[in-house]
């Protein structure tokens, strides 16, 4: 895509002497070597009048108008006359011209003295204007200019642009580079769309390029676990961003949940590549005949902040456990999980604050890792010793249960006493299951060793559910009461 630089020069006979001719020079030069070289036209035009300043912005449409000259403080900006002489065209006027222009014209640079207040009255109506704050010497004006092209020429914004230019006036000692001011105008939606498609590779055509989130209807995990994206289009180039909104609520210390790692994926985030929408609107005569569409990708960051997850014990197959998951690139070190135990399941706790009675510490964590949450439910009272002897019991009749002891012996009780003797060791865990509320506190090797906090709540289960079929893991398990025998 070119973008048109619109170079108005103008020196006239009763005003000092202005080495335009060197700044246009050295300009062009710089975006000649540069590595985009081939996205900028500029053109010069010199002795510039009144007139000359409409026609030249109709018949170029520039993306960016660089003046060059005598400014006239609050008055204006000094043009020749047609005997050459100093005619001022004053600021109201000039920025009424630069409104009409507005569709086209991303940047004004108004290389003169004493160029701050027409930047000021430019800038209601264009997104960036750089002008003067005081008197400028010729030698700082062609240093700013000659800065600023070169680092646009080398792909950077016009932010940036401006800082070079201030650089380079300071790189050659002249002490002048805080004289140059950047104005700033925040676009609405529809100045930045008409903006967009005024900028064009060719004439008549028009191209357009944006992402398609697609459609997640399908995906029954919470919007938050979807990867979605967005397209900022600036200068010359288009910045896909992403979206992804538990990364956000991790970043900002939570409270995080457990997550779903069912099938089909077994993952809980839905985070597929972007689809590109590629647009081309012809509006000449002739057709237009498309062999082939190149994207030419600068630059692809990988993510590299840590991010932690739970997984959720769907099948509830994990009783006495927390399940924690490292989703991100780098390895997460001195984990410490730091809890309140509360009997029954509460979707949405509210006490995340210490102190905390219990805590659990993971040195490192790499993939994944199933924390034993065992000793905090036999502070809370839970006879774990007692459940697992049970479950290691065996009905010898219908009305019968033999369970072993600790002490190696055997002790026979009917399905009430059972029941009963289930219940004690769960204590106030009667609906065998737990909630658990606190926070995670850990460091990342991408993340400079700074610790990081995140609040989180989940469930932990005292009784495993399992379906038919499947193994039990090696936690404590569920006694089924509904496996009492029929017969001897």
């Amino acid at each position: 895509m070119i973008r048109k630089i619109l170079f108005l020069a103008s020196n006239p006979t009763d005003t000092g002497r202005l080495r335009l001719d060197k700044e246009v020079r050295e300009v062009e030069e710089g975006l000649k070597r540069s590595n985009e070289r081939d996205r900028f036209d500029l053109i010069p035009k010199f002795a510039v009048r009144v007139d000359d300043l409409r026609r030249s912005l109709l018949d170029h449409s520039p993306r960016i108008v660089h003046f060059s000259g005598h400014g006239a403080g609050v008055d204006g900006i000094v043009v020749e006359n047609d005997h050459r002489e100093s005619s001022e065209v004053p600021t109201d006027a000039l920025a009424r011209l630069f409104e009409l222009c507005s569709g086209h014209i991303e940047c004004v640079v108004l290389n003169a003295c004493y160029s701050d207040a027409q930047a000021d009255a430019i800038a209601r109506h264009i997104p960036y204007v750089i002008g003067m704050k005081a008197a400028v010497s010729d030698d700082a004006a062609v240093a700013f200019a000659v800065g600023f092209y070169d680092a646009l020429g080398g792909g950077k914004s016009i932010e940036e642009a401006f800082e070079f230019g201030r650089n380079a006036i300071a790189l050659k000692g002249i002490p002048e580079h805080l004289i140059p001011v950047l104005k700033r105008k925040e676009l609405t939606t529809t100045e930045r769309q008409r903006l967009e498609a005024s900028h064009s590779p060719a004439e008549g055509v028009f191209l357009d390029v944006s992402v398609m989130n697609d459609d997640a209807s399908s995906w029954n995990r919470g919007e938050n676990t979807i990867l979605r994206y967005s397209v900022d289009k600036n200068d010359s180039r288009i910045r896909i961003d992403s979206n992804l909104g538990y990364v956000a609520l991790f970043n900002a210390g939570g409270p995080i949940a457990p997550m779903n790692y069912v099938s089909p994926s077994w993952c809980p985030f839905k985070w597929d590549f972007p689809t590109l929408d590629f647009k081309v609107l012809n509006t000449r005569r002739a057709p237009l005949f498309l062999t082939e569409v190149v994207f030419s990708i600068d630059e692809s960051r990988t993510n590299l902040d840590p991010l932690l997850t739970i997984k959720k014990d769907t099948q509830q197959r994990n009783a006495g456990a927390l399940l924690l998951v490292n989703e991100g690139w780098s390895d997460l070190a001195d984990l410490t999980v730091s809890f309140h135990l509360l009997p029954g399941k509460m979707e949405t706790p509210t006490d995340f604050d210490p102190p905390f009675k219990h805590s659990i510490t993971v040195k490192l964590l790499t993939d994944h890792c199933e924390l034993d949450v065992t000793s905090a439910l036999q502070k809370e009272g839970v006879d774990v010793d007692g459940q697992m002897l049970l479950e290691d019991g065996e009905w010898e009749s219908k009305d019968v249960f033999i369970a072993p002891r600790a002490d190696g012996s055997k002790e026979r009780m009917t399905a009430a006493e059972l029941e009963e003797r289930w219940k004690k060791c769960l204590g106030r865990f009667h609906e065998e299951v737990g909630t658990l509320a606190g926070e995670i506190c850990f460091t990342s090797a991408n993340d400079a060793g700074r610790e990081r906090k995140v609040k989180f709540h989940a469930l932990v289960y005292l009784a495993n559910r399992n379906r038919v079929g499947i193994m039990k893991p090696p936690t404590f398990a569920c006694l089924d009461f509904s496996r009492v025998p029929t017969t001897k």
